[in-house]
């Protein structure tokens, strides 16, 4: 017979409470290990179990898929898209002084400066006419954009000699069937004049522009890429652009060549890296995972009540044996440990397989793509998966918060069950 406490005692060795800890966590595993018996105890228990392990599971999964697609936007557009990209806040151009253009560029850590303007245009090829974003960019953007990557047909090239060429985005391509082989056929621009002061309904009224199509960009925007000059001449804008593109030695020193623009340019102009370029469609994402993982969690919660109900009813089911531990001298808060440190035991075993099953299937899908997306223009032919550590971490906090409330009303009955016999 064990004699853990005596009433009149006011100090307990540490061996003895170290003793007593043990044993009602003992006790509390020989509980959880009796859910193999079909009682309703136990399948309520069971069915917890179950709802933890897969909500944790989905959690993972689902989150990572989040992290997958956030990672293809950024690398996407890491190709796109310039480093640091200037515009204006007060308009759609804007002029910039020679020396100012030449202070700018001469800052350490900037490798090029590129002037681009762009506006809205429409194209012709063949029968087919689309309206479509014409890009004008100067000589030698070429060598620092990332563009040429994207490239699928041809060679990134807008300029040979005295003959202006264009490369056009991949949905161009296809809505209009453009083809390189076919030297016949052209790409006709069309852009309105400023001055309008001929009659309606004649072709005068549009400045127009040939261009000899060299490649096709793998982009869902529908763009026109060709010379800036063209572009001037199209637009009737011999000054002007719409953004400055920027390219960096090295990204770790973005924050201090931004500042430094900031201070040679002043509040009039807006710098963005790549990230802020598409600020709104990651706030989108963000907010999307957001609520996947709310979603997900309350159905973590939900499965929760059946671990609140299967503790309560442990209560009920294992009255007789918590009594006979009070009379062996196990105090109240010990029984209380053991009914909580059931209820623990039970969130920690069905969180911690649904956390290695769901690490388990995100890393068979990033490596073999198990599960395709269905659509056959895509990039990528299988769902993105980029694993994090802090979604298992912000995952297990909330499953085990749960878990800890969900066993504490239970522990007190328990506990109060035992203080009302003595």
């Amino acid at each position: 017979m064990w004699i853990f406490r005596n009433s009149n005692s006011v100090l307990v060795s540490n061996e003895l409470f170290n003793f007593a800890a043990m044993l009602t966590t003992r006790i509390a595993i020989r509980y959880v290990l009796g859910l193999r018996k079909f009682s309703t105890t136990q399948i309520l228990s069971l069915l917890a179990l179950l709802g933890i392990f897969l909500g944790s599971m989905a959690m993972v999964v689902v989150l990572s898929a989040f992290n997958g697609f956030e990672g293809l936007l950024k690398e996407i557009y890491h190709h796109q898209d310039p480093d640091l990209k200037i515009s204006s806040r007060r308009g759609k151009t804007f002029e910039l002084e020679p020396q100012v253009l030449n202070e700018l560029k001469n800052i350490e850590g900037i490798a090029a400066v590129f002037q681009t303007i762009s506006d809205k245009a429409s194209l012709q090829y063949g029968e087919g006419q689309m309206v479509v974003e014409i890009i004008g960019i100067e000589n030698g953007f070429e060598k620092f954009s990332r563009l040429d990557t994207l490239v699928r047909n041809g060679e990134f090239l807008v300029k040979s000699g005295e003959v202006s060429l264009g490369l056009v985005t991949e949905p161009v391509r296809n809505a209009l069937q453009i083809s390189l082989r076919n030297e016949f056929e052209l790409l006709k621009i069309s852009y309105p004049k400023r001055k309008k002061i001929l009659k309606l309904g004649t072709s005068k009224i549009y400045n127009q522009l040939n261009l000899r199509p060299t490649g096709f960009v793998q982009m869902d925007d529908q763009r026109v890429f060709l010379p800036i000059e063209d572009a001037r001449q199209l637009m009737d804008k011999a000054k002007g652009l719409s953004y400055l593109e920027i390219f960096l030695k090295n990204s770790d020193a973005e924050d201090a060549i931004k500042s430094r623009i900031f201070k040679l340019l002043g509040n009039d102009f807006v710098v963005k890296n790549e990230t802020e370029q598409h600020e709104d469609l990651f706030k989108i994402l963000k907010i999307e995972k957001l609520f996947v993982f709310l979603a997900l969690g309350f159905i973590i919660l939900i499965s929760s009540f059946n671990l609140f109900v299967s503790n309560s009813m442990m209560v009920i089911d294992k009255k007789k044996d918590l009594f006979t531990l009070q009379a062996l001298g196990m105090q109240a808060n010990d029984i209380q440990n053991i009914i909580r440190i059931s209820g623990w035991l039970i969130t920690f075993l069905g969180l911690v397989p649904g956390l290695l099953f769901g690490y388990g299937i995100c890393v068979i899908q990033k490596i073999y793509g198990i599960v395709p997306l269905g659509m056959t223009s895509t990039i990528i032919q299988a769902y993105p998966i980029e694993i994090q550590g802090f979604d298992f971490i912000i995952i297990s906090v909330w499953v085990l918060l749960i878990g800890f409330i969900a066993a504490l009303n239970p522990a007190a009955k328990a506990r109060a069950l035992i203080v009302s016999k003595i």
